[in-house]
């Protein structure tokens, strides 16, 4: 095992752990179908990185963020919802983005590529993942009280809107460390899988989150690694593993309401 290799490895760890921690909070938050929109936004900046030579990877977390505060803006003036708004954004998105990369590039950007990952981009990736595992356990209270008693946080002196602005915040953070390894177009593999699955089998928000980064993990690492041994992109395989996972936890939990 090359010494890359290794700190690919290392830096996987933590993505998949913040990833489940993610995971989790946006099934309780019904988000999934909206972070897995959003992701496209982020490919217009990776074509970006690719055409003028500078990190795809900040080209994404850029657009990421653009794209998220153009999205709150409109929410804001307009009586649409977050789902209808997020749907106008990433299609704009991700047609800009499809004509302005090439073909070989676009793939790279759509399903993962890990022999692209440089070590800056590996150090990038670490350090976001561990600001975004601070972050969440900073406002996981908060996050948790908007989703099942908004009256409750506001009582408590804390804004909604500006509660929904950091998960949106947190959300641009982790897909824009993911994408090198999945693809945008497979974050599903990472941001919305591990939570699901984790559901099924979990009995408390805690058991969950722990389910789903246990998932994640397990997807992330066994995804390179095959992807490393086959020569096949690593985002197909993480969706695979984590998907094959999410059939065992149906079955699992389908026993175990039988024995019940």
């Amino acid at each position: 095992m090359t010494i890359n290799l290794m700190l690919i490895l290392f830096s996987a760890v933590f993505v998949a752990v913040a990833s489940g921690i993610v995971s989790s909070i946006l099934v309780m938050r019904r988000m999934t179908l909206v972070s897995d929109a959003l992701s496209h936004v982020a490919l217009p900046g990776i074509a970006l990185g690719v055409i003028f030579h500078f990190q795809p990877i900040l080209g994404g977390m850029l657009f990421l963020f653009l794209g998220i505060l153009i999205i709150s803006g409109l929410e804001a003036k307009t009586k649409l919802v977050t789902e209808s708004v997020v749907g106008v954004v990433f299609t704009v998105a991700l047609a800009i983005g499809s004509l302005l990369v090439g073909e070989s590039d676009l793939l790279e950007a759509f399903f993962g590529d890990i022999s692209k990952i440089t070590n800056f981009q590996i150090f990038l990736q670490t350090a976001v993942a561990i600001l975004v595992i601070f972050l969440v356990l900073k406002y996981l209270k908060n996050i948790i009280l908007l989703a099942i008693a908004p009256d409750l946080l506001y009582s408590i002196g804390v804004s909604g809107a500006q509660t929904e602005f950091i998960l949106l915040m947190i959300l641009a953070l982790i897909m824009t460390i993911s994408i090198g390894f999945v693809g945008v177009l497979l974050m599903s593999s990472l941001l919305i899988i591990p939570g699901v699955a984790a559901r099924q089998l979990a009995s408390s928000f805690k058991s969950q989150i722990i389910l789903s980064v246990v998932i994640a993990l397990i997807s992330l690492i066994g995804g390179i690694i095959v992807s490393v041994m086959t020569n096949v992109a690593p985002g197909p395989i993480v969706t695979l593993i984590s998907g094959s996972i999410f059939i065992l936890t149906l079955v699992i939990a389908a026993s175990l309401k039988k024995v019940v």
